[in-house]
């Protein structure tokens, strides 16, 4: 079994493979003894080193390549038991990195490519021993069975530990686990838990690899007293992260407790390059009952809950849950689904109405994103907006969202008729209102965009308004007031969304180029029942007030009910929004209102 494709056929050897290539060549020369020169030994590892690269990019994969290498290097007499323990190292510890391939994918397939390096290298082995026995005197024969014997005994410990730690590697992790479950009762449970040192990249960046590998070491040296019983077993996974396989356990607490001693036996400080290093770690936990559990499963589930911690300053550790697991994993799928959503239409919008209270008339709409996806069904503007707001969708998403709705609007406008200027919007110009995300704000060239949407869709811009949520201009300053001033004199309505539940500074609000105040829902939960002494309805009168004082129209947002509708109007409220006004609905029955009169009772 070999890699049959030719040297042409592989990638070109960039420096990284040079650079990488002459590494293995000072790891190997140290063991093995390189017959016809290094520079012929440097020219092979070159193309070994292709070759696995190749290896690790082709579609589909297939690691019998790294069978290849292992042959063709006890073939070329580089086959010291040591030197194939460096060469393992150096694989693990260093070639995806130095070929900038760090990814889960492409680490999968070097450790397949690895065991099949092993495999291979064990072959050449016993082929070239075979060949070799063959010339030889029967007595000779056993010494060479016993030397063979303690050949493959030393290969099979290069295998099974990690070279820096001494400690059993994942491969070996993965076998001992197996073994357990596979042995495991109905009522067994397991648990296990990865370790990863904080920051340990950076140290080993400022004080150099031999003085990280004896920190390593010092761990190792650590952990290793805590793994003094049969039902716990510890292995170095490579670089800074280590693990414990805890059988045998009654909950999660068992692991934890664990885990606390294994990072109070960190050696703190460890004095390393003349300085006193603070060995920090995170931990990812899973516990469960052992039959029907799987290898993979469990240390994927451990990975999972090590992120958590990552992610959390305050926590060194955390247990892996399979809802948040869930949640996580919906999220991302999301994600990933949201380009091709957008591509495909399947973001849309419902409109709900603002009706202007002293006359009950629909002056306008907000326009609410929509997305249906064809398999997930309705997802809630809760779930994907944040996610487009925490990725660069949201740029594209919010112009596409827009864009839809100037149409919409003045497609209705058409519909109804112009009717004339008018001073106020009406049912027969009506106004729709579209949320702009903080990230939007942001982006440069706004303005342009909006005046451009304007004049593709025909909208006037006085019939546009753009909501701002209040936390996205808390302490406003150029970034913000610029694009916010070249709106407003395009003649587009700027709107305050939620007002009140961002702790803005009231000082900023005068000098902000807005037209509207919507008030948070919040204000209004009690608004129609008896009010105690402190209660955000009290304050409702005095924002209405406010509002007015500085020439800004007030929006009441979340009316669900005629008498928060009636008592709004006697306070002077300009607009309502809520169900009781009217729900979100699609763009045809909003047509139909505007067409009958636009007037709403409640």
């Amino acid at each position: 079994m070999s890699d049959s494709r030719t040297d042409e056929s592989l990638p070109v050897a960039g420096p990284a493979v040079v650079a990488f290539a002459r590494s293995w060549l000072r790891v190997v020369a140290r063991t093995s003894y390189v017959p016809g020169g290094r520079a012929r030994a440097r020219g092979l590892l070159e193309r070994l080193t292709r070759r696995l690269l190749a290896a690790l990019l082709a579609e589909p994969f297939d690691a019998a390549a790294g069978y290849g290498v292992g042959v063709e290097l006890v073939r070329a007499r580089i086959s010291s038991p040591l030197a194939l323990g460096n060469t393992i190292a150096l694989l693990n510890g260093r070639l995806l990195g130095d070929l900038e391939l760090a990814d889960r994918v492409h680490r999968e397939r070097l450790g397949e490519l690895v065991g099949q390096l092993a495999a291979g290298f064990g072959e050449g082995i016993r082929s070239r021993a075979r060949n070799d026995a063959e010339d030889l005197h029967r007595a000779e024969r056993d010494v060479w069975r016993r030397q063979q014997r303690q050949l493959q005994d030393q290969i099979q410990h290069v295998l099974l530990h990690e070279p820096l730690t001494g400690l059993p590697n994942r491969a070996a992790l993965a076998a001992r686990l197996s073994e357990v479950l596979a042995g495991a009762t109905g009522t067994e449970r397991i648990g296990v838990c990865v370790i990863d040192l904080e920051r340990f990249s950076a140290v080993n960046d400022s004080v150099g690899p031999a003085e990280g590998d004896r920190l390593l070491r010092a761990v190792g040296d650590q952990l290793r007293r805590l793994a003094s019983t049969d039902d716990t077993f510890l292995a170095h996974l490579g670089g800074d992260e280590f693990a414990f396989v805890v059988e045998r356990t009654s909950n999660a607490d068992d692991v934890v407790k664990l885990v606390d001693r294994a990072l109070r036996a960190l050696p703190n400080p460890c004095r390393i390059g003349g300085h006193d290093i603070v060995v920090g770690a995170k931990a990812g936990i899973v516990e469960r009952l052992a039959a029907g559990a799987d290898p993979t499963e469990l240390l994927r589930a451990a990975d999972v809950a090590l992120g958590w911690a990552k992610k959390d300053p305050h926590a060194q550790w955390a247990v892996f849950e399979p809802a948040r697991n869930a949640v996580d994993v919906a999220r991302h799928e999301l994600t990933n689904a949201m380009p091709a959503a957008l591509a495909a239409g399947e973001f849309t919008l419902a409109y709900q109405p603002l009706v202007r209270l002293r006359d009950r008339t629909v002056v306008g709409v907000e326009a609410l994103a929509r997305w249906s996806h064809p398999v997930f069904g309705p997802v809630s503007p809760s779930q994907f907006i944040p996610l487009a707001e925490r990725t660069a969708l949201i740029m594209p998403l919010g112009r596409h969202l827009l864009e839809r709705a100037c149409v919409q609007a003045a497609s209705w406008q058409s519909a109804v008729g112009l009717g004339g200027e008018l001073a106020d919007p009406t049912p027969r110009q009506p106004m729709v209102s579209v949320n702009l995300a903080a990230a939007q704000l942001r982006e440069p060239g706004l303005p342009a965009i909006v005046a451009a949407i304007l004049d593709r869709t025909g909208l006037p811009a006085h019939r546009l308004q753009l909501e701002i949520t209040e936390n996205a201009i808390l302490e406003p300053d150029q970034s913000t007031m610029r694009p916010l001033h070249a709106l407003a004199e395009l003649g587009v309505r700027l709107a305050i969304d939620d007002f009140g539940t961002g702790y803005s500074n009231l000082t900023y609000l005068h000098t902000m180029p807005v037209h509207t105040i919507k008030l948070a829902a919040a204000f209004l939960a009690d608004l129609d029942r008896a009010r105690a002494e402190r209660s955000a309805a009290r304050m409702v009168p005095h924002l209405i007030a406010l509002g007015h004082d500085l020439r800004m129209e007030i929006t009441a947002e979340g009316v669900e009910s005629a008498a928060q509708a009636d008592l709004l109007t006697a306070l002077n409220c300009d607009i309502g929004q809520g169900h009781v006004l009217g729900r979100p609905m699609p763009p045809e029955r909003i047509g139909e209102l505007l067409a009958a009169g636009g007037r709403v009772d409640w």
